[in-house]
């Protein structure tokens, strides 16, 4: 719940199990201190996910960041920290993943605008744009009479 919103985001978890399900994508939850973020391991198909990370952004939104690092295996490096700043290409594709699959899993009605999607996941203003670019792909063009 944010801001006294709810917000169901189990269609979104669904979809998220069942990536880690196909992939064989490891999920360790671990609790260390508040500001070390969740991080991915491509190399052995592993997410360990801090349950203790202090954050405003949503742990499935955070989850399906990081599956795209496991699924998009690089080879400039080998771990993988979460980070909402996050400016080089990698990061950008792996929120764009994550917003893309979040669209994938819900209806059009329960998300009316881009300004509802980032509540909803507890997004930073930093991540706008790219809620926004992706809002727009998604949007179904108006039926005309």
């Amino acid at each position: 719940m944010r801001d006294g919103l709810c917000y169901n985001l189990s269609p979104f978890q669904e979809n998220i199990d069942k990536i880690t399900a196909e992939n064989k994508i490891k999920v360790k939850h671990v609790v260390v201190e508040k500001y070390d973020p969740p991080l991915a391991y491509p190399k052995k198909n592993m997410i360990f996910y801090n349950d203790n990370y202090e954050t405003s952004i949503d742990s499935t939104f955070i989850e399906a960041h990081e599956i795209f690092h496991i699924l998009n295996k690089s080879e400039n490096q080998t771990i993988y920290a979460f980070s909402p700043l996050a400016k080089i290409d990698e990061e950008i594709s792996a929120h764009l993943f994550a917003l893309r699959l979040f669209f994938k899993s819900v209806d059009e009605e329960y998300v009316p605008n881009y300004i509802s999607v980032m509540y909803a996941l507890g997004l930073p203003l930093s991540m706008e744009h790219l809620v926004k670019k992706v809002w727009l792909e998604n949007l179904k063009p108006f039926n005309v009479i």
